[in-house]
């Protein structure tokens, strides 16, 4: 049972109630490991609310930039949430099992709590949005500690069991990979022909009602911390759209191993063993053959990371469409996407939820991308892979591949 401690204290409700219910979410799945998650305030004491009350009004309280879905779990976490004053925080700190760095504003901050841990040997996680690129990965690496080495080594051996059962289904066929660019709504315009093919989708095109009915997919794909498994109404409104595509039972989910269990915690028991984890780790080559490996190489991107793993271990004869990349001198911008104004306008709350999360450097990630595609559809073509791209793109790997339909 672990007792994590909050660092350093909360200085307004405000602040403590953003990190109380993001933990309610990064923790959902091992709540019953969890003996103690404590937040301390340092506004007057006669304004710290009762932990469980918070937990029962949490609709109340809850910032509406946060999926409102949350609030289904905080009876989880009843008895297990601790709010002290700042001047109990010393004793609160004594048998600690990890200290969480929510504002690293201040250097002095996180080396205080690194002084802390090494005295308690306890685990030192700076988890602030606004300085932490990857908060929400690093939140959700430490709650996967508290799992046994017997329950992980369950959840890669299911995820690949589920894998080989579905993959009867497909193997053979050809199949048509959609990613979400400006060109997906061209091909669903144009009318294109897609044969018998299976469809492959991802990211917000799981949602897109218009898209799941033209084009039918079979095969779901997303895998991105905070879009997809993050706390912010965007990724509430994600989650919710992806068990409507769920509804389908013809319909697979192929994700980030580490997701599988928030993703089925918001989806019907008839939905979870379609919901498939896949490992991923660094890497020099990419794993084509999931069946003879079950682990993708991590990229940035989930077609390169996911998709394009997945469809070449089921089929040798792939079809590419709506991966359109941008011109190099765009590449320092975010990428563009089917239904562009819809998708930014509901992507804004991501910014603000998780600030540091959008400070990238997108050039280095776009080139990143090309020589990911280069290196995958060399290794494909050379072992006997036909790829045909069916759109135009910007991506060199791809423009040289483009067959016009």
């Amino acid at each position: 049972m672990a007792h994590i401690l909050f660092y350093p204290a909360f200085p307004d409700l405000e602040s403590l109630y953003d990190q109380l219910y993001r933990s309610i979410w990064h923790f959902s799945p091992m709540a019953e490991r969890i003996d103690k998650i404590t937040f301390a305030f340092s506004g007057p004491a006669a304004a710290l609310p009762e932990a469980d009350q918070c937990l029962l009004t949490a609709s109340s309280r809850i910032s509406p930039d946060f999926d409102p879905d949350i609030v289904n779990f905080t009876a989880d976490f009843l008895g297990r949430i601790s709010l002290v004053h700042e001047n109990e925080l010393r004793q609160a700190s004594e048998s600690v099992d990890a200290i969480f760095v929510w504002n690293a504003a201040v250097k002095q901050t996180v080396k205080d709590a690194q002084g802390i841990g090494q005295a308690q040997k306890a685990d030192v996680v700076v988890v602030d949005p606004n300085s932490v690129q990857q908060e929400t990965l690093a939140v959700i690496k430490f709650a996967y500690s508290l799992w046994s080495i017997e329950e992980l080594d369950s959840l890669v051996a299911e995820s690949y069991s589920l894998f080989q059962e579905h993959a009867t289904k497909w193997k053979g066929r050809s199949i048509s990979a959609f990613g979400n660019g400006p060109s997906l709504s061209a091909t669903m315009s144009d009318k294109v022909d897609l044969g018998d093919s299976v469809r492959a989708v991802c990211n917000s095109t799981i949602c897109d009602e218009q898209s799941l009915l033209y084009l039918n997919p079979e095969l779901l794909f997303c895998g991105d911390p905070v879009q997809h498994c993050g706390v912010s109404r965007y990724a509430g409104d994600f989650r919710r759209g992806m068990a409507k595509a769920l509804e389908n039972p013809n319909r697979v989910l192929f994700t980030q191993l580490g997701y599988v269990p928030y993703f089925r915690s918001v989806t019907p028991p008839e939905c979870h063993n379609r919901i498939i984890g896949i490992g991923n780790d660094r890497r020099p080559k990419f794993n084509l053959n999931l069946e003879a490996e079950y682990l993708s190489a991590a990229t940035a991107n989930i077609f390169t990371m996911l998709v394009l793993p997945v469809v070449c271990t089921l089929s040798k004869n792939i079809d590419i469409y709506g991966c359109d990349g941008m011109p190099f001198r765009e590449a320092s911008n975010p990428w563009q996407h089917a239904n562009e104004m819809d998708y930014s306008k509901s992507m804004s709350v991501t910014h603000r939820v998780h600030k540091d999360f959008w400070n990238r450097n997108y050039e280095e990630e776009y080139w990143s991308y090309c020589r990911d595609l280069f290196d995958i559809l060399s290794t494909a073509e050379q072992t006997g892979y036909n790829v045909r791209i069916r759109t135009p793109s910007f991506v060199p790997a791809l423009a040289s591949r483009f067959i016009d339909y």
